[in-house]
């Protein structure tokens, strides 16, 4: 989930490959600037262009470090001082830290992983955005009393679900447990575009999705509720090397949390894929916005 799967030997030369290959080697001769990273994918990206914007008003040096791979490298890099600060999402970043714990819904799983983040680093806020996976429907199956996975249930062997390959092996038994829902196939379909496009064209019925995804809105699709929380929360949170951040970054950062909501990350993301924006552009504006 959340689109962070690389080669493990190509985010490993990401970290430790020699000479100016070294994404985070900048950091060590950068003489106090404070390095924001990002994971592999767009929104992250985006989100590293917006702390470090708001790091900016605060008189800060910042450096960017865009795309280091996936979450066991970036949090390692974090606890090691490498990086000063990156976003996650609270849930993913729960269950890679403590794999075992139950927490589901937002505020449980903001408390649980205050206490599962280790003493070299430390959360921010959280903020009101949340990228989950959600899944959608089009506005004529919602239109058949279809609107939240409890309705989902008793149904799921009219439809066809189009979602990552991984779905499958993470949420298949876990969507019976709750919901009593067993579809009548799951079928891997890249995320995405591809998705949507499987779904408006009646290959599948059910797709999974991001909450963000700017492609929900345009296609006029349903998201379904989930009344039994069975997607964990996750909600957007600077996680940043104890120590490395003054109050007032700190303080910055907590002011981009307040000032982001699902909503307002859909809308940012539409503009990175329909509008083809720049996503350091897209961050300055939303940093003014935001009144830092």
């Amino acid at each position: 989930m959340k689109r962070l799967l690389v080669c493990a030997a190509a985010a490993a030369l990401l970290l430790t490959g020699c000479g100016s290959q070294d994404p985070l080697q900048a950091n060590r001769d950068a003489g106090g600037a404070l390095v924001v990273g990002s994971a592999d994918f767009a929104e992250s990206e985006l989100l590293m262009h917006i702390y470090a914007e708001a790091l900016k008003t605060t008189g800060a040096e910042v450096e960017t470090r865009p795309r280091i791979g996936a979450r066991e490298f970036y949090v390692n890099a974090v606890r090691n001082g490498e990086l000063a600060v990156v976003p996650d999402y609270t849930g993913n970043l729960l269950q890679y830290l403590d794999p075992q714990s139950p927490a589901t819904e937002t505020q449980q799983v903001y408390d649980q992983l205050k206490k599962a983040v280790p003493g070299e680093m430390e959360l921010l806020e959280q903020s009101p955005a949340e990228d989950s996976d959600v899944l959608t429907v089009t506005a004529a199956t919602a239109g058949t009393g279809v609107r939240s996975m409890a309705d989902l249930g008793p149904r799921c062997g009219e439809f066809v679900l189009g979602a990552p390959a991984e779905w499958k092996s993470r949420w298949e038994t876990k969507i019976a447990e709750d919901y009593g829902c067993r579809f009548k196939e799951i079928r891997p379909v890249e995320a995405g575009t591809i998705t949507v496009n499987a779904l408006t064209a009646g290959q599948i019925q059910v797709a999974n999705l991001f909450t963000t995804s700017s492609q929900i809105s345009a296609n006029n699709l349903v998201k379904l509720d989930d009344p039994k929380n069975m997607f964990p929360a996750q909600n957007v949170v600077p996680l940043a090397h104890k120590g490395k951040l003054t109050p007032q970054q700190a303080e910055a950062l907590n002011k981009v949390s307040r000032a982001l909501d699902t909503d307002k990350l859909t809308e940012l993301n539409r503009k990175l894929e329909v509008e083809k924006a720049n996503p350091a552009d897209v961050a300055k504006e939303f940093v003014a916005s935001a009144g830092l």
